[in-house]
């Protein structure tokens, strides 16, 4: 092929010439077990040292919760142990979100020119390293310094936001642009069901054995996970590059991602990761501060509470993405699904922040069962918004936004927390509720925008700033795809 040629306008996505069915999404079930595994059981690892160091057992704990102790020092202590543990959980999350929103960026953006599966093993190969130093930490009963350390040098390697981004990228490879949503909508179900199934029993297998065996398990998932990745999943980027390459055609699709003024393009695409970044802010870092709550009174939930609690949530997340996403779109549009999502989120926090009992609690996780619908339909909209050549540059900036939600809440979020813990904890669930109806807001001016220059999308070619119409893309590549089917 003579390459001076101009390249038509059309351009075929990365991976058109290899089959168009990539099985990405047992490697992310298996993956996001093994996170649901260890994410809620960290935190009442530090607990447990925490309260160690202040010779409180969870026998005494317990105890004090269920009979109300009036006594002053009783009720210092425990303020104290609790402020100890939202310190070490704020520092435990800041520092791991910052490299990640960049080490994110970094190999997301490059995936589109040296491949996918250098990411996804970088990302794999990091998890690993962290699940050897956790279970080292508990071991040897270093201290939980350490524990941090492990934390920041996982998330170099790009953390589970890396291994994430790309797999969105390989779906953005192979799917058609109005098959997306559902594509995304699935991926993401899997996300959440996995992370929950992983939590069912775990609270038992805590309290049987310790904390040490339940690492194990996931660092076995992860090592699974890598054979799979390098013989079952088919590389979706055919033309290779060197990273370099890979660095500066990133700065330069930045240039196209945000130059372009045509149908209010560029507004339309900065509110899109406005709205993705306030809503994965919020609802991410949710269930943290819920760890806290119930770890305190008047709730003091042991390892069996929490394991039911964060297996439910994700659980119902997950059936209320899958068959509430399907539902929705048969009657709603792209907008439409991501305000009910807005408003089951905004439902969630006001009930989890009022409530006083263990019932109220399990009762507000299946109302905020379709929270998670925006985070799909987001990436879905953003995804048919570039060229196909830019999908790995696009989510790499999701990635890197998610990295820098995940740096600042633990910093703003977690220190109301902190701060009002002991007058009106209610204080931060308010917050959330506020930054979700913001969302809400923008939600409506990108509708209004849509209404006002078009009803459909735009993409930006990246080898001639060609605007192109979904319509004639999708038509192209339904035939470039059905004729790959019949040979």
């Amino acid at each position: 092929m003579n390459t001076t040629e101009k390249e038509p306008p059309i351009v075929r996505r990365p991976g058109a010439n290899r089959p168009r069915r990539v099985f990405i999404e047992p490697a992310m079930l298996l993956v996001m077990i093994g996170v649901g595994l260890t994410a809620p059981i960290t935190i009442q690892y530090v607990n447990h040292r925490v309260r160690q160091k202040y010779n409180l057992t969870s026998e005494t704990s317990k105890s004090n919760c269920l009979n109300d102790s009036d006594d002053a020092n009783d009720s210092s202590l425990q303020d104290q142990v609790q402020q100890e543990v939202t310190a070490w959980s704020l520092a435990y999350g800041a520092c791991g979100a910052f490299p990640m929103l960049i080490s994110t960026t970094i190999f997301a953006t490059i995936s589109d020119t040296i491949g996918r599966k250098i990411p996804l093993l970088i990302s794999n190969f990091g998890v690993i390293a962290h699940c050897l130093t956790v279970i080292t930490v508990a071991y040897l009963s270093l201290p939980l310094t350490y524990l941090v350390i492990g934390n920041f040098v996982w998330n170099c390697f790009g953390g589970y936001q890396l291994f994430f981004s790309v797999s969105l990228a390989i779906v953005a490879d192979t799917a058609k642009k109005r098959q997306r949503t559902m594509k995304f909508i699935i991926l993401q179900t899997l996300v959440m069901c996995g992370s929950g199934l992983a939590q069912v029993g775990v609270g038992y297998w805590v309290d049987a054995t310790g904390f040490i065996p339940p690492y194990c398990l996931a660092a076995g998932l992860f090592m699974i996970v890598v054979p799979y990745i390098i013989f079952i999943i088919p590389e979706t980027v055919t033309t290779k590059q060197s990273i370099c390459f890979g660095l500066t055609k990133f700065f330069s699709s930045v240039r196209i991602l945000f130059t372009s003024t045509k149908s209010q393009r560029r507004i339309k695409i900065i509110l899109l990761f406005l709205c993705h970044f306030l809503v994965f802010t919020t609802v991410m870092y949710f269930m943290p501060v819920v760890y806290l709550k119930v770890l305190s009174k008047p709730f003091c939930w042991n390892s069996v509470l929490i394991g039911y609690y964060s297996a439910s949530q994700p659980i119902f997340a997950g059936i209320g993405l899958l068959c509430g996403g399907y539902i929705l779109k048969q009657c709603l549009g792209d907008y439409g699904m991501i305000i009910v999502g807005l408003l089951s989120g905004i439902l969630l926090m006001i009930g989890v922040g009022i409530a006083t009992t263990t019932e109220e609690l399990f009762i507000v996780a299946g109302i905020g069962a379709l929270r998670n619908i925006p985070f799909a339909v987001l990436m879905a909209l953003l995804s048919k918004t570039v060229d196909d050549k830019q999908q790995g540059t696009l989510f790499a900036f999701v990635g890197a936004l998610e990295g820098l939600g995940l740096f600042l809440g633990p910093i703003t979020l977690g220190s109301l927390y902190k701060i009002t813990v002991e007058t009106y904890p209610a204080t931060v669930f308010i917050t959330m509720t506020g930054i979700l109806l913001i969302n809400m807001c923008l939600v409506c001016v990108l509708k209004y925008l849509e209404l006002r220059h078009g009803s459909y999308y735009t993409r930006l070619d990246s080898s001639d700033n060609t605007i192109q119409a979904e319509e004639d893309d999708d038509d192209e590549n339904a035939r470039a795809d059905d004729s790959m089917d019949h040979q």
